[in-house]
């Protein structure tokens, strides 16, 4: 008896490790699903409604339902530079029905002592890029970037300007632009791109950088007024604006927006999400919607996207040092 009780008892422990075993590893590699998607699928947005990504996934979701046959529910979850949704997005089961937004920050953050690394999520694609710009207050004295810089020099730290939160896609050119000029800024950083914009129109800071679209409404409004754009050559909807190239500060910066899913989505899944996007993407309704946006759409599959965000991570990175030791 004695020994039939131990048996049942070690084979009891056995099998509780074996399902714990389980549970622990769910997260780390999803079970494919020949019935996916069979509900509906939630996608977050990291940023406050107004910006570019949100209007990518506004955009985006009716399209994606078309093609997957249920609903796709957005919602924002905007705090500490897109850290709360990625976070988020991190802890889901890799099944394929939690999905986020993201952008450049996936790359970045990890350069600011967040827990966040490009290798927790898996990408499904790229939706588009959005060209930058530096916009000053309509009534700002800054008639060109030559002008913001000289006050920078003759004050340093005084000239303030408006982000989407620090190491963020639009924080971290600021940092480029001090290093090339050899200027010193201070950083007022709030929680996604429409608060910020929304600041510099209202002149509580003296400048924005931030993508030509996000811009847009408030310089029609009569809010903003562009300064310097972040492109190679001249934007043809703002022909009489100059790149900052043109300024002696050769700095080009654009945002970008894609879908990830968390680490661990079995790879048909993510085809099937990567498919369902490209042909989204490819939809002259989104094309239309991004592009009088002044937004570039653009496709990015899985695995370009993967590479592409390596890539941005070299790239920011060393803006990012440079913008913890000298900006305020």
């Amino acid at each position: 008896m004695k020994k039939t009780i131990l048996r049942s008892a070690a084979l009891l422990a056995a099998g509780l490790l074996t399902v714990t075993g389980c549970s622990a590893n769910a997260k780390s590699g999803g079970t494919a699903d020949g019935n996916y998607p069979s509900k509906d699928v939630r996608l977050i947005v990291p940023w406050a409604a107004g910006g570019s990504g949100d209007l990518t996934a506004r955009t985006i979701a009716p399209l994606l339902e078309k093609d997957l046959g249920v609903n796709v529910i957005v919602e924002n979850k905007p705090g500490a530079n897109g850290s709360v949704a990625y976070n988020w997005l991190a802890e889901q089961e890799p099944d394929g029905y939690n999905l986020a937004m993201m952008g450049v920050e996936v790359a970045t953050l990890q350069f600011m002592d967040y827990d966040i690394k490009p290798e927790n999520y898996a990408p499904i694609g790229q939706g588009l890029a959005g060209p930058g710009a530096i916009a000053v207050p309509v009534d700002s004295p800054f008639k060109t970037l030559e002008d913001l810089i000289a006050a920078a020099k003759a004050k340093p730290g005084d000239l303030t300007f408006s982000s989407p939160g620090i190491g963020s896609v639009w924080d971290s050119p600021a940092a480029g632009l001090q290093q090339l000029a050899d200027i010193k800024l201070t950083s007022v950083p709030f929680d996604g791109s429409a608060p910020a914009i929304a600041a510099a129109a209202a002149g509580k800071v003296d400048f924005s950088i931030d993508a030509i679209g996000s811009q847009k409404i408030q310089v029609d409004g009569g809010h903003l007024r562009y300064l310097a754009m972040l492109t190679d050559e001249r934007d043809p909807d703002n022909p009489d604006v100059p790149t900052a190239k043109e300024a002696g500060v050769d700095l080009q910066n654009a945002s970008w927006v894609g879908v990830m899913a968390p680490k661990g989505t079995p790879e048909d899944t993510v085809k099937k999400l990567s498919d369902a996007m490209e042909k989204a993407t490819g939809d002259a309704g989104y094309q239309q919607v991004i592009t009088s946006s002044n937004l570039v759409p653009t496709f990015k599959d899985s695995t370009e996207m993967a590479a592409f965000i390596q890539d941005e991570a070299k790239r920011y990175g060393p803006w990012i040092e440079y913008a913890k030791n000298n900006t305020k």
